[in-house]
């Protein structure tokens, strides 16, 4: 770690299941931790601040222990900032030989990756913690001998709100951010702040192409990926408009023109940690917003007469996905094409995709399908309330569990079942999920939003008071837990503002526990 020299790492031994027998295997479970704010012998509890590292390696979140929220945390109340790594995530599971005979990470060595077991992790994690270069004894440091405060973002979010609902008497506080505390199977509502937040004229851009070329895809919208009434040739040149009239299944080609929207949630108001790949996706649909108009590409000879912004889109598709992936002597079959399961069905070695795939496919769903089709009730002045549409109607339940299906082979100890069994999660509350030390900060325009307590959809939005003992944040014009990093030179004032509420009732809270010594 020479990037951050005062970082430490360390491990900690956890069984893989906690609650049976069935398996003797264990794990170590790696975290890292820096003491540059810690103040020995102080002769008072030292905060320890864990952020939960959830669906990536816990290095990538080391940023935070040197100048991000736990930095800024620590640094303000005499603290010790760690990152703790999720089970099977990073190096943080036991090695495929240790399960038996084969090499392949199928179901049966994945079945203890769940909501429950992980909690539980953390849970021993708080009571076990160690840290070289204390001076003080090693229980002095661990809950519930010191106040002890989870953060996480989004996945790990939910996960510290849970924690502190679960093991009140060692998760002193939780700052839950962008926390997705409802698992929902149908999740077209990630992409309504993603057109909510962009600029309206790429927003327009998006949908209106989306829009002319389902009329090919799927003229009959309420099918899905089922389309009888759609017609080959013309679907044929529209693909080869793209440069992937080779693809075999025309849902494929929906997906791909999924791909940019991705980026959306990589915006961040730090220059050094965001991406500009959503902002040129845009420019590319529509051009600079205050530039001159750009002219059309130039007219195809073909039948399709295709609109100005879908050649913009075919455009950019060609030169950002199409082109890279044949210059590299791969058919676009191989590179976009969805019925070889092979990399997940053949997996040698576990990788943080298959990891959390496994993860949505038996517990959390979130699979993002296009929105309701519209279509009017009963009553003659009705109609199913649907959302804007940024993706082809072919992205349905069908296809985007697939992966679940195809990519998950049962084995001989388990098998994943038909639909996420969200019921797991949910059961710890939800929407509902309301305790006192208990922090929510979310950014208005995350597409996980709508999968937080900020929920326009599903919660009401801003229903909550926000108080000292239960903050209830919302970031004006901010995106995926985007206070989770910090940047010692400048901060914008909605940043600045939010990291100074965090610090003033964190602060509050320890006066807490003060009062029960």
């Amino acid at each position: 770690m020479a990037k951050y020299p005062d970082i430490k790492l360390a491990n900690l031994t956890q069984p893989l299941d906690h609650f049976g027998h069935s398996t003797n295997l264990t794990f170590q479970q790696r975290y890292w931790y820096s003491l540059r704010h810690y103040k020995p012998n102080s002769g008072k509890p030292t905060p320890i601040y864990v952020l939960d590292s959830g669906e990536v390696d816990g290095s990538s979140r080391l940023s935070y222990l040197d100048h991000g929220i736990l930095d800024i945390l620590a640094n303000a109340t005499n603290g010790i900032g760690v990152v703790l790594e999720h089970r099977y995530y990073g190096k943080s599971y036991p090695p495929r030989k240790a399960f038996g005979n084969g090499t392949v990470w199928g179901v049966d060595q994945l079945r203890w990756l769940t909501t429950k077991q992980a909690l539980e992790d953390n849970a021993q994690f708080v009571q076990n913690m160690t840290f070289e270069g204390v001076q003080e004894d090693a229980s002095h440091f661990q809950a519930p001998n010191t106040p002890v405060i989870s953060y996480g973002g989004s996945y790990p979010g939910a996960k510290s709100a849970f924690v502190r609902l679960l093991y009140p008497d060692l998760i002193f506080g939780s700052l839950a951010s962008s926390a997705v505390v409802t698992a929902i199977e149908q999740f077209p509502d990630y992409f309504y702040p993603i057109a909510a937040g962009a600029q309206q004229d790429c927003t327009q851009a998006i949908q209106a192409s989306v829009g002319w070329i389902d009329t090919i895809l799927a003229p009959e919208p309420q099918k899905g990926q089922h389309q009888p009434k759609r017609d080959a040739s013309k679907t044929h040149e529209l693909l080869d408009l793209f440069g992937l009239a080779d693809l075999k299944d025309p849902a494929d080609f929906a997906n791909v023109l999924t791909i940019p929207l991705g980026s959306f949630q990589s915006l961040n108001w730090d220059p050094s940690v965001t991406s500009s790949d959503f902002a040129d996706f845009c420019t590319a649909l529509v051009g600079e917003p205050s530039g001159p108009i750009e002219p059309a590409p130039q007219r195809r000879a073909d039948s399709l007469d295709a609109p100005k912004v879908v050649q913009n889109l075919a455009k950019f598709v060609k030169e950002q996905y199409v082109q890279p992936c044949t210059s590299a002597n791969a058919t676009v079959q191989e590179c976009f094409g969805s019925s070889n399961w092979t990399s997940y069905t053949n997996a040698t070695h576990l990788t943080d995709s298959i990891s959390w795939t496994f993860q949505f496919c038996t517990q959390w769903g979130y699979l993002m399908t296009s929105p309701p089709y519209v279509k009017k009730s009963n009553s003659p002045y009705d109609f199913t309330p649907s959302g804007p549409k940024l993706i082809s109607s072919l992205i349905d339940l069908d296809y985007t569990s697939e992966v679940c299906k195809k990519g998950f082979l049962p084995g001989a100890h388990y098998t994943v079942p038909d639909h996420p069994q969200t019921e797991q999660v949910n059961k710890y509350g939800n929407f509902t999920i309301d305790v006192d030390r208990l922090a929510f900060i979310d950014g208005q325009y995350d597409p996980w939003r709508p999968a937080t307590v900020h929920s326009d959809q599903f919660a009401y939005g801003g229903n909550r008071i926000d108080t000292l003992d239960r903050p209830f944040k919302l970031i004006p014009d901010c995106w995926h837990h985007c206070d989770e990093n910090g940047n010692k030179t400048y901060e914008p004032p909605r940043v600045h503002k939010i990291h100074s509420q965090e610090v003033q009732f964190v602060e509050h809270w320890l006066t807490q526990w003060k009062d029960k010594e």
